[in-house]
């Protein structure tokens, strides 16, 4: 289950490269993805981004923003996305599927960067358009050339999006981040997910993972971006303040774990001084702040609030997939490790590795295979 509503299955891709276009949406569909984490979308919408931008040849690296298209394009291409998924259900893609229970899909909204660009025209424009797409799917009905006109009649659900994931810049104040998220569920009664930064852990613990526990000396830190980002007692608080609004609003509240790490760029791959680290090393800096979390914030809040929801993108792939879903995490979404060789290919064996781990459980269902591991 993630925001009250049920996926087939936990796992999707990661907002990113992976989810900006319909096509790529599809592809994710195709490879057993059933949460899709839209791209982010703000209010810059002309970035000048490096070419390359991303590196993914062992850990990742990006220097990479927001979407790519502008905004407008941005919510047509989610309303293709939802169009084409309808279509393949239809058309009953993939074959061998009960796509009635294992076609179920989820879109998450992702926005940022700070309440000014949210408040704007352009982007409450979005919103609302992303809540309610019908005039859109309308269009795209009518543009279907003659060969396609069998699909005019399809039933595409108009409300894409019934939840949203907070994506800060790094150093983004905290009572900017709180704002945001207090106004995203108020204005609009989404289900809210704030993702948090692995500098929550400190410079000094992140130092000491990164260099005494793994070894790689080579990626080093620059403590001024721990000391502009938020910090762990500014954090637990906000966390509870939110989870009251939440509760007021009839919405569910989360954290994502983790925004990308910053460090100094030691390779001649992009020109820009500093980069954006995510992949295995992120694995284990956002397992360690997960596991700090749920030791500090209680299960159930003062006021009865419902359990934090927790999702999961830091380096996820095969091999620790399945410990991932035992850990209640959902969604639990990949970006790196699409970006290596096989692509959306790579996807399938995280859920036959799943499948194999819920066969030796004798349970059919996620909720039962965490209860089972617990």
């Amino acid at each position: 289950k993630f925001h009250d509503e049920r996926a087939s299955t936990p796992v999707g891709p990661a907002a990113g490269p992976h989810t900006q276009l319909a096509q790529n949406l599809a592809l994710s569909y195709l490879a057993g993805g059933r949460v899709m984490e839209l791209k982010t979308v703000q209010i810059m919408d002309t970035l000048q981004i490096p070419r390359p931008c991303i590196d993914a040849t062992n850990i990742g690296f990006n220097v990479e923003w927001s979407q790519e298209l502008k905004v407008h394009e941005s919510q047509e291409e989610y309303a293709k996305a939802a169009f084409l998924l309808a279509a393949l259900k239809r058309l009953g893609i993939p074959e061998g599927l009960d796509l009635a229970k294992d076609g179920a899909t989820l879109f998450d909204l992702s926005l940022g960067y700070d309440l000014k660009g949210i408040q704007s025209e352009r982007i409450r424009g979005f919103i609302a358009g992303m809540m309610d797409a019908s005039a859109t799917l309308d269009r795209l009905r009518r543009e279907l050339p003659p060969d396609l006109a069998g699909f005019r009649d399809l039933e595409v659900n108009p409300v894409l999006v019934s939840g949203v994931t907070l994506s800060t810049f790094h150093g983004c104040p905290a009572d900017e981040i709180e704002l945001i998220a207090q106004h995203l569920m108020e204005t609009y009664r989404l289900h809210m997910v704030v993702k948090l930064n692995p500098t929550l852990l400190g410079f000094e613990a992140v130092n000491e993972i990164l260099h005494d526990r793994l070894g790689y000396h080579e990626l080093t830190l620059e403590r001024g971006a721990f000391d502009k980002d938020l910090k762990w007692e500014q954090a637990l608080a906000m966390i509870g303040r939110l989870r009251a609004v939440a509760v007021k609003m009839g919405v569910r509240f989360g954290v994502k774990l983790t925004n990308t790490m910053i460090v100094n760029n030691h390779k001649r791959f992009f020109a820009d001084k500093e980069m954006y680290m995510s992949g295995q090393p992120l694995h284990v800096l956002s397992t360690q702040l997960l596991a700090k979390l749920r030791s500090a914030l209680p299960l159930i809040g003062a006021g009865g609030e419902p359990p934090i929801m927790y999702s999961f993108s830091a380096g996820i792939d095969q091999h620790n997939f399945a410990a991932a879903v035992t850990a209640d995490l959902c969604p639990i979404t990949v970006c790196t490790d699409l970006l290596r060789p096989g692509g959306y290919a790579r996807l399938p064996k995280y859920l036959s590795d799943l499948e194999a781990e819920m066969q030796k459980e004798r349970v059919s269902d996620v909720e039962s295979f965490v209860v089972a591991k617990a």
